[in-house]
């Protein structure tokens, strides 16, 4: 029974793994394949030391893509660790939502999985590879660059897609967005309506259509200071990347006086068509922090509600503007919120949907204003505080599956 599920064509060992010499005479290669298979990145990296023809099996690229497909969903989160001293990340560590859920309290170890090297920006992740933004800091135009990483194997790509842009718009406008589209891996990026993709493979980059409108261009506070790093980077979903953007505002808007809600819209871009569609959001929703996120493959819609709430809607059907459903509404008081001294002339965002748990019991959001992670218990209505130490920056904490793909 517990390899009825590899019988299928679809899941059956590539006749070249059977191929490679028989590490034990104990077990055929095919059965040791399936039972690997089984298995996680961390226990199957310590087995590729046991013999040569183990290790060409498990970096064989056939058995990277079978694992990947039959992977356990045992989602982890990519945390960014922040070093006030040097005043930058400090790096990435991969850490089990699982482990977050069983305990609240929870010291990361110093070293971090991998060091960001001379990259300082985490744009995304897709199938466990991790998507890292650099910047030159030499006065004039920046050089930047994107480099490809896996936490767990310890792959570091070389610098790609190196361009140069005026200090003006560079970094700091930068909006990235890091996805898997028609077997490609995608970097999209905006800047002041310029839009470009850059292909892995081509290593180039490819200008297209302009974007239609101005991205909406909001803040966070982290350690008292307003920052954008991360924030409003473009969901992807099912072909396309997403933005929230305005109609016929600036670029910089920011206070709340200057805001129309009637006026703020959803971009989505058709990564197949190069083309731009609008979709409304959800009627009579507060301007105050929204944003939009990708939760087990919806999109949803997130504000503050009279600063009281915190408040989410869900697009059952994605495109279909009728089906915006609200998913919840969670008083600050329940969530132990205090929004004492939150300035409403700004828009800044301190609470940001991350993740479900496996089961989707539990909806885990950044606070951004504690350096926490809430974790909100959707059928009793609870809330809990989590307490992981190191200075988290969580509100650009990224969904992460661990795999063996370089």
């Amino acid at each position: 029974m517990l390899f009825k599920h590899f019988s299928s064509s679809t899941t059956t060992a590539p006749s070249n793994m059977a191929e490679h010499s028989n590490p034990t005479d104990l077990f055929p290669n095919d059965l040791i394949t399936k039972i690997l298979l089984l298995l996680n990145v961390k226990s199957i990296l310590r087995f590729k030391c046991v013999s040569k023809s183990w290790n060409t099996l498990i970096s064989d690229s056939i058995f990277v893509k079978l694992h990947l497909q039959l992977l356990p969903q045992n989602k982890h989160l990519l945390l960014i660790p922040f070093d006030p001293k040097n005043n930058q990340n400090s790096g990435i560590v991969s850490f089990p939502i699982c482990r977050l859920l069983e305990n609240k309290s929870v010291t990361l170890v110093n070293e971090p999985n991998m060091h960001m090297k001379d990259c300082s920006r985490v744009i995304g992740s897709c199938n466990g590879l991790v998507c890292l933004l650099g910047f030159s800091s030499t006065i004039g135009p920046q050089d930047i660059w994107i480099r490809l990483c896996n936490p767990i194997t310890g792959f570091l790509s070389e610098k790609l897609g190196s361009f140069r842009q005026s200090r003006q718009h560079a970094f700091k406008r930068l909006r990235c967005t890091f996805c898997y589209h028609n077997s490609t891996y995608k970097v999209v990026v905006y800047c002041c309506k310029e839009v470009k993709v850059f292909s892995l493979g081509d290593n180039s980059w490819r200008n297209i259509q302009k974007f239609p409108l101005f991205i909406f261009n909001y803040m966070v506070v982290f350690n008292d200071i307003p920052v954008n790093e991360g924030v409003n980077e473009g969901v992807y979903l099912r072909g396309t990347v997403n933005w929230l953007a305005f109609r016929n505002k600036l670029e910089r808007v920011q206070c709340l006086n200057d805001v129309d809600v009637e006026e703020l819209v959803i971009v989505s871009l058709d990564l197949g068509t190069e083309t731009y569609r609008q979709l409304l959001p959800p009627l009579g929703f507060d301007v105050v922090g929204p944003t939009i996120a990708v939760l087990m493959e919806c999109l949803y819609f997130s504000y503050h509600f009279e600063r009281s709430h915190f408040v989410m809607w869900k697009m059952t059907e994605f495109g279909v503007e009728e089906s915006w459903t609200q998913f919840v509404k969670i008083s600050y008081q329940n969530l132990q919120v205090n929004t004492f001294g939150w300035s409403v002339m700004y828009l800044r965002l301190f609470l940001f949907p991350l993740c479900f748990s496996e089961n989707g019991d539990t909806l885990i959001l950044a606070s951004n204003k504690e350096k926490q992670a809430i974790l909100y218990n959707l059928r009793d209505g609870t809330a809990t505080r989590t307490s992981v130490t190191n200075n988290i920056k969580w509100y650009i904490s990224k969904d992460y599956v661990e795999s063996f793909v370089q």
